[in-house]
């Protein structure tokens, strides 16, 4: 029944290349791309066959920089720079912007913006447009989401787009700490032991250190070498400078440092972040591809609830709310479209997988059913980001599958990574 199949993977990961990051500049902020706004047409379902069941998954909207304390220590390293007369005029205008983003960030830091609410409506309302038959009136909806607030308030934006469009919707939710095993399950301890093996090691550190170069960009905001040497670690500043910049696309923010940096720079620095992504959590060899097991129990959340609302017809839909520390662990453990791959070469990697087509700001997994009155088999097709993805399970309907084909495959996947 398994198909590895090198075409799908193809048609929709081998994409990316440095000329087109290049001429998508915007792109090289990696999980700090927004959502996108166009979609594919979807594929008719075979004849006689109606939608009347959704399981979803997804990563909360655009948020703010995650960590207050950056902002805080970049306006402190820019203004202790400027009292000790260390500072270009371009280093002015940069410590000017983050005194700026400290006064109007520092209190908001991880909060959803009003982007990352949009998102979710927008979602919320292409998924009741594209499948009236699931959220007929009084259907039961059952929503889970993790206690970080930017979840709770993406869950709330998606539940009121739904709410607004159908009132008579039975909508339950919870955010709770006994749902965070499934739900934001990241074990450090161990992802931290994966990113020591010395063969990961040896290939990111090799990639680190030819593509990330600050000496330029050091030389245009500080007028003193000798304060520099002294005072700043210039690599891991670079790389938080990148990290926040992606950030400002999540608010359509004011403030803007497309002027200090160069396309090269961002696409080297997203290069590097795109493969730390892989080996952190993605279904990287050089790491054991475990990061996929941390999808374990959330996969089994979905087949067990699926299967349940199969049979039982009592719920319409199921809709999780997380992050993408789940999400994309998920996305390898399903193996879907090439999001499985499995890559030693980190230069080519971009050819193959990259984190911002999978886990963008509101990035999301659905999972629609399909019944039809005339053949007892269900189907089921799946969407990542709401574009049609194959499953490495045969099927001559693909992107439709057996529901009791795609529940055996997975289920003896998940009782192999036990």
């Amino acid at each position: 029944m398994l198909l590895l199949s090198a075409a799908v993977s193809v048609s929709v990961c081998a994409q990316t290349t440095k000329e087109y990051m290049m001429d998508h500049i915007m792109l090289t902020s990696g999980n700090y791309v927004p959502y996108p706004s166009e979609f594919p047409e979807q594929t008719k379902a075979p004849k006689g066959y109606k939608p009347f069941y959704i399981s979803h998954y997804g990563r909360h909207g655009s948020r703010y920089h995650h960590t207050a304390v950056d902002y805080k220590n970049m306006y402190e390293l820019f203004a202790k720079a400027d009292s000790a007369n260390a500072l270009t005029e371009k280093g002015k205008s940069v410590k000017d912007r983050f005194e700026q983003m400290y006064t109007l960030y520092y209190d908001r830091a991880g909060d959803l913006t009003t982007k990352g609410v949009q998102q979710h409506r927008g979602i919320a309302d292409r998924m009741y447009h594209s499948f009236p038959e699931v959220f007929k009136k009084n259907a039961i909806v059952d929503v889970k989401s993790s206690t970080s607030v930017r979840c709770v308030m993406s869950m709330d934006a998606f539940c009121q787009q739904l709410k607004s469009l159908e009132p008579t919707l039975q909508i339950s939710n919870e955010s709770s700490k006994r749902l965070m095993y499934y739900l934001a399950n990241d074990p450090m301890e161990d992802k931290n032991k994966r990113l020591a093996l010395k063969e990961w090691n040896d290939a990111f550190g090799d990639l680190h250190y030819r593509l990330i170069h600050p000496t330029r960009m050091i030389n245009q905001l500080f007028s003193d070498k000798n304060y520099v040497e002294k005072n700043i670690d210039t690599i891991p500043f670079m790389r938080k400078f990148y990290e926040i910049k992606g950030s400002l696309l999540s608010d359509d923010s004011p403030i803007n440092f497309d002027d200090v940096w160069t396309k090269e720079e961002m696409y080297n620095n997203w290069v590097v972040q795109n493969a730390w992504w892989y080996g952190a959590y993605g279904p990287c060899p050089m790491t054991l591809n475990r990061s996929r097991y941390f999808a374990n129990d959330l996969l089994k959340n979905i087949l067990t609830e699926a299967d349940s609302a199969v049979k039982s017809g009592k719920v319409q839909a199921h809709l999780r709310f997380g992050h993408d520390t789940a999400l994309l662990p998920l996305t390898a453990l399903l193996a879907v479209s090439g999001c499985g791959d499995q890559i030693r070469d980190l230069d080519s990697l971009l050819h193959y997988w990259n984190e911002y087509r999978i886990i963008p700001m509101a990035a999301n997994i659905q999972f629609i059913f399909y019944k039809s009155k005339k053949n007892p088999d269900v189907l089921v097709k799946v969407m990542l980001n709401e574009r049609e993805v194959n499953l490495p399970i045969k099927s001559d309907m693909a992107p439709f599958y057996k529901w009791e084909e795609v529940k055996k495959y997975y289920e003896d996947i998940m009782n192999k990574n036990e």
